[in-house]
């Protein structure tokens, strides 16, 4: 049987345009992160795609996300759970810092938002993100989607990256830059071992999806 999960970053926020770490503050939608959201709801209705339930993180940032996306897609009254496990990364001493700025002061590795193998003081690493996710994926989503719900995930960048790596670890490169308001489809057949990874392309009125590796 094959299983599909949609995951989707929030859009556009305020911090995302003037680039700082963003993590656990509660930073709104930018307008033209609105837009990113309901286009994203236009590209899911338009590929076929339904959901019956779904999952977002707590900051709002992801809450309206969804909330704009399900209401162009014609579900605004479908499950939605709200879980703060599905937070973004905290940077701790990093947060709300400009990322050249960050470089600067710390070093050039430190001016990336993944930050592969790295823990901020006062704040986490990706695999501590990951642990952190592990059981919310272990006992509800994946649960879910093998029970045959259509599952939609709205969080952020760094924890889609978190999910990337517990679905896809070893099947190709990492995922460094996630998108803002662009639906990523993992399908899988039986176990999750060979998971292919989709992107859809939001940019045209006539939605299409390319591999990604």
């Amino acid at each position: 049987m094959q299983h599909k999960l949609v995951l989707l970053r929030h859009g556009q926020s305020i911090w995302n345009v003037e680039q700082r770490f963003t993590g656990s503050t509660d930073v709104p939608l930018t307008e033209l992160g609105v837009a990113e959201a309901r286009r994203a709801g236009e590209v899911l209705r338009e590929s076929g795609y339904a959901f019956d339930l779904v999952f977002t993180s707590r900051l709002s940032r992801a809450r309206q996300t969804a909330r704009e996306a399900l209401m162009v897609m014609g579900l605004p009254d479908i499950e939605v759970r709200h879980d703060a496990r599905l937070n973004e990364r905290s940077f701790g001493i990093l947060e709300g810092m400009r990322f050249v700025d960050a470089a600067a002061r710390y070093g050039e590795p430190w001016g990336q938002p993944w930050l592969w193998g790295l823990r901020p003081e006062g704040g986490e690493s990706l695999d501590d993100l990951m642990e952190r996710l592990r059981p919310l994926w272990q006992t509800d989503i994946h649960d879910a989607v093998t029970a045959g719900r259509k599952v939609l995930v709205v969080a952020h960048g760094n924890t889609i990256r978190a999910f990337d790596e517990l679905l896809r670890s070893g099947q190709g490169e990492r995922l460094d830059r996630v998108p803002t308001a662009t639906p990523l489809l993992y399908e899988w057949n039986g176990s999750p071992a060979g998971v292919k990874r989709t992107a859809f392309e939001v940019s045209n009125s006539a939605s299409s999806a390319s591999k990604m590796a």
